[in-house]
């Protein structure tokens, strides 16, 4: 199916020595032309008016010159697909040069299953690519990057996701996927990266996420999520970054998380959050801790020391009540402070970090009082 070029044939010795001295990468090889009719599928099935990446996708070939195409050098299989909108080529912007990104229609079509031996899927950023998941990725057993962030595309994720022992990254963000997180994708045990925030996700957190030994961040924010933090979470010693913001969880915070080795953000900003902040939270070692906007009440516990580096600390909107623990001025910095909107009381302590902050981090509580807010009273303290 692969059109060659012709090589002259006077005999056999001039044969071989023509082939020792012309380039590999002359030496063209076919990729399979099964391969080679998936892969018009797929370029059939999206509509690509900007750049006209697909005009490149043209005889029969798709190892030699296809954009974003990439093969297995020794199989000759397509091996990847790397198709992201936001990083076109410069000589193809100029193909069009109001477009700052890319934009692309249509979905993803089922015969991309037929590329068994594709180790990494990105179709990505192009904002007008819709339609489903297909529930056929269970054939992809060397995948291990798929990234189909920044469309509309819609419908679950499919349970056949747990079939992808090889996966270490999964980036689903920005879509219109509804539906649950399904439970086997706690299967996943390579899984270093999971990204499914700015979806319409609901349904529980799989209570066993903390299987998933290898992650190191995992963003499942503004989302339709409900129920508690699986306290498995705790679990993942590697775990570096947890998003769980813009959701409708609920229950408690688990004092484990403030025990996490590795955990430097922890950010649960606007769910239903009840019950007192962990005394080991606000004494770990994190550097961004956002509990904004939940349903949190009780003291907030004075155990901040010289370990303790916040970059950003907010505790806003809560029903917090009780002192500003003094112990904030032993802290070893602390960038961004919020306490306001909760029902703190008492003078504010003098020193560092108060003395640089201002009114807004501590307005709307019921009776705080000194710098930066109003002096204080007799009746105030």
């Amino acid at each position: 199916m692969c059109t060659r070029a012709s090589l002259v044939t006077l005999s056999l010795v001039t044969t071989l020595v023509a082939l020792i001295i012309t380039p590999s990468n002359l030496l063209v090889q076919c990729c399979p032309s099964s391969e080679w009719a998936s892969l018009m599928a797929i370029k059939a099935s999206l509509y690509e008016p900007n750049f006209g990446i697909f005009h490149t996708w043209r005889g029969t070939n798709c190892c030699y010159k296809w954009y974003g195409i990439s093969c297995d050098p020794t199989t000759r299989r397509v091996a990847e697909i790397n198709l992201n909108g936001l990083t076109v080529p410069d000589n193809r912007r100029r193909l069009n040069r109001h477009a700052t990104t890319g934009y692309m229609t249509g979905h993803i079509s089922p015969s991309i299953c037929n590329l068994t031996q594709l180790s990494s899927i990105t179709i990505s950023d192009w904002k007008g690519i819709s339609g489903i998941i297909p529930s056929c990725i269970q054939t992809f057993s060397l995948l291990q990057i798929l990234d189909l962030s920044g469309n509309s595309i819609t419908g679950d994720v499919p349970t056949s996701i747990g079939s992808l022992m090889q996966l270490t990254m999964l980036n689903l963000a920005d879509n219109r996927i509804s539906g649950t997180i399904p439970t086997t994708l706690t299967n996943l045990n390579n899984l270093v990266g999971l990204d499914l925030r700015n979806n319409l996700m609901r349904g529980h957190i799989p209570k066993d996420l903390g299987r998933l030994k290898n992650l190191n961040r995992a963003f499942l924010s503004h989302n339709l999520l409900t129920g508690p933090i699986p306290e498995t979470v705790s679990e993942i010693y590697g775990l570096a970054v947890l998003d769980l913001s813009m959701n409708r969880l609920s229950g408690p915070i688990h004092e484990s998380l403030g025990r996490m080795p590795v955990l430097d953000s922890l950010k649960l900003k606007y769910n239903r959050l009840t019950g007192e902040i962990p005394s080991t939270v606000l004494g770990s070692r994190m550097t961004h801790l956002d509990l904004r906007g939940n349903l949190l009440s009780g003291k907030i516990a004075d155990v901040f020391g010289e370990r303790s580096y916040f970059i950003n600390l907010d505790l806003s909107f809560n029903n917090l009540s009780g002192l500003v623990p003094k112990s904030l001025r032993s802290a070893n910095y602390i960038g961004h402070l919020d306490l306001s909107h909760n029902r703190l009381c008492g003078k504010i302590p003098n020193g560092k970090p108060f003395d640089r902050l201002k009114t807004t981090s501590f307005e709307h509580n019921k009776c705080l009082c000194g710098m930066p807010l109003k002096p204080c009273t007799q009746e105030t303290v």
